[in-house]
This record gives C-alpha cells, structure tokens and sequence, in this order.
C-alpha cells in the first residue's frame, strides 16, 4: 500500500516535470529552425521558397504539434507557439497551399481574437495573397471564391487604405488575365461582393469599373437583349429575333480564330437555320476594323469554303456614331479579347457563355427543340407533362424510323 501511495505521489509531480522539460526542448526546436527573416525583402510568393528554409519550417511545425499534445499547456504558451507557427506556415503555405492553407487560415482568426493586432494582420495578409494566388492557378480546382472575396472585405474594412485595396485589386487583374471560362465562372462570384464594397465606401470609379465583368460573367439564365447598328448603318430590329434561338459572335476580321470558326458557324447555321436558329456577328470595331468600309469589303470578297457570311454583321463604330447615347455591346459587356460567344435560347435567356465549339451542335440542337422552350418558367407539374410528351414523340419517330427501315418493332439500331 505504502509502495502504491509513492508511486502515485511521485507521478503527479514528475508528470508536470517532464512536460516543463519537453516544453523548453520543443520550443528550443522552434526557435532554432525559424529564421528572423524568411527571405530578401518583397520576395517571399514571388517565388517558392528555398528547400531548406522550407525544412527547417517543417521540424518548427512538427514541434509546435508536440507542444500543443502536452498537458496543461498555459495561455501564454499557447500565444507563444501560435505566433511562431503562423511565421513558419507563412513559409510552408507558399510551398505547398493546399496542404497548409486551412490551418493558416484559422491561426489568422485566432491572433485576431488573442489581440495581437500587427501580428494578425500579417498573418491575415498572407492568407489573403496566398489564397488569390491559388485561385488564380492552373490547380485551382473548386477554390472557395465567395469565402476568399468576402475576407478580403472584411480586411479592407478593418485595415483601410491603399494596400487593403490593392489587394483587391490584384486579384481582379489576375481573375481578369485567366481563360474565359474560368475567369468568368469566378468573376460572377467574386465582382458582385467587391462592387457593392467600393460603392460603401464610396470609390465609384472602382465600383463602376466593375460593371461589364458583372454584365458579362452573370449572363447565364438571364434576358439578354441587344442593340446595334449593322454594316450598312441598319438599325438592329431585336424583336425580329424573338422566338428563336441565337447564336452571337464577337469576332474581328484580324481575329484568327474567329476566321477560323467560321466555316463551323456556317455550317450549323445551314444546319438549324429553318428550325429558327441564327447567327448575330458583332465586329467590334478594333485594330484594322474601325473603318465599317474595310469590314465590309472583307465580307464582299471572303469565302470560307466557298460560302459567305449569311448572317447579320453588326459594327460597334457605327453604333457609337448612330447611337451615341447607348452604350456599345462590346462596353457594356466588357468584350476584350476575341472571340466571344453567347447562346440565347427561344425565350431571350442566354443558355451558355463561352460554349466550346465541340459542343455548340448539340446546344443548339436541344435549344431549337420545341419542348424545350415549353420546359423553362413551367411548374414542375407541367415539366413533367412535357417530358413525357417529349419522350413519347421520341418514341413515334423511332417506330416509324423503324417501319421505313424495314425492321422488326421494338428492335434497337
């Protein structure tokens, strides 16, 4: 009994021993492989970091775990392991975002609420650049855009000034430099929640500057209507177009690969002409085309395969001549490189910005279906009377395709 009494004794005062012991080893640890200064001014995430400086912050991490494992850790020392950790993930994070930018994240909130202001900050900053760097990367997979927008208003809010907004806006340009696709996927996302910033601030010129990457990235779903003036100075009748599905094409005659996709677009437009498909061409009156003449003699005297541009051609210069009080398409969508193409559907809502063109026969050929401008706006109820007519129409022309081919009923092609 005696034995059992000392042995419990001396664990309960040897156990604080040891973990004062292995705390001063661990922190040793930490101080020893964390550099004053990561690297040359201005330099760290402008490129990785050096192999060993990332290996030194990896043993620094590897004992901060062991020290948040002991018993009995005090405040202070949890402040004081929190702080040399954010310093060596900061390194770590431009290393290798995906595996350490969650844990920064929630270290930045946690400084915040321990009210180490400066060193929050920081920490903060760096998971705000970090964060726009790997969103803006050919890895960025789904990124959580609108969380990475609202945190960096929320920092601009609490640290106003010039380098709040510039964070912001370095963002925007490297959104703004990625492919169409993704830079508009991201930019219907991210643009809403920093618009409606600068406007609370009252920073009109930014908030107006944002308006065609909102016009343009949010068009999916929405009416789209257009006005223009075509190459002979006609007017556009946009009711004229009403009921049909239409294809527009930004394009310009420098444009290679607008040239390129032309004789696609002819084809599909000879395709699904008569099922009420068109074609709407947008020149948009750059370079060498801000003459109408010279658009005009390059549709005179072009043939792609043999055929001419059947479509209309509208001429942004035209437009602004003819229509100086309304803004031009390309304006107000923000059209800036080329080229660029909307699919509308029968009931005036774009269906696809950007569609590939591997892809446009089948969109259109869904969108020209007669079932399918019935299904949008309709109950759920009316959807489902409407598919299983559709399916049951499917079904009538498979038997009759069946009879003229001769083949038994029922049997598959």
């Amino acid at each position: 009994m005696r034995t059992f009494v000392w042995t419990c004794a001396l664990a309960f005062f040897l156990t604080p021993l040891l973990t004062a012991q292995d705390l001063v080893r661990l922190k040793k640890i930490v101080d020893d492989n964390i550099p004053v200064t990561f690297m040359p001014p201005n330099d760290l995430g402008r490129r990785p970091p050096p192999p060993e400086l990332v290996d030194a912050c990896t043993k620094a991490i590897d004992a901060v775990k062991q020290i948040y494992a002991l018993p009995n850790l005090s405040v202070a020392d949890r402040y004081w392991t929190l702080k040399r950790e954010a310093a060596a993930l900061i390194v770590l994070v431009y290393a290798d975002a995906p595996k350490h930018y969650p844990r920064l994240t929630r270290i930045s909130s946690e400084l915040e609420t321990m009210g180490n202001q400066k060193l929050a900050q920081l920490t903060e900053k760096h998971v705000l650049e970090i964060g726009a760097t790997s969103a803006t990367g050919p890895n960025a997979g789904n990124f959580p855009m609108q969380a990475l927008a609202e945190r960096m208003v929320i920092y601009a809010e609490q640290y106003p000034g010039p380098d709040s907004i510039q964070i912001i806006e370095n963002f925007l340009r490297d959104v703004r430099l990625m492919n169409a696709i993704p830079r508009d996927r991201r930019l219907a996302v991210i643009a809403p929640i920093f618009q409606d910033y600068f406007q609370r601030i009252n920073h009109t010129q930014k908030a107006v500057a944002l308006l065609p990457d909102i016009h343009r990235s949010t068009l999916v779903g929405q009416p789209m209507s257009l006005s223009g003036v075509d190459i002979n100075g006609k007017e556009l009748d946009w009711l004229a177009l009403d009921g049909k599905v239409v294809l527009i094409q930004f394009w310009g005659t420098w444009c290679k690969n607008c040239i390129a996709e032309m004789p696609e677009l002819i084809s599909l437009y000879e395709k699904y002409h008569n099922d009420g498909f068109e074609i709407l061409g947008i020149n948009t009156a750059v370079q060498g085309d801000k003459d109408e003449r010279k658009v005009k003699q390059f549709l005179d005297t072009t043939d792609f395969n043999g055929k001419k541009i059947p479509w209309t051609i509208l001429h942004e210069g035209l437009a602004k001549r003819q229509l100086p009080n309304q803004p031009t398409l390309t304006d107000f969508y923000g059209i800036s490189e080329l080229p660029v193409l909307i699919l509308i559907g029968q009931t005036g809502k774009v269906l696809s910005l950007h569609p590939l063109p591997s892809a446009l026969d089948n969109l259109i050929a869904n969108a020209t279906s007669p079932f399918t401008a019935a299904l949008e706006g309709a109950s759920e109820e009316d959807k489902k009377l409407i598919e299983e007519a559709k399916k049951k129409r499917e079904e009538e022309i498979d038997q009759q395709i069946q009879q003229e081919l001769g083949m038994p009923e029922g049997s598959t092609r």
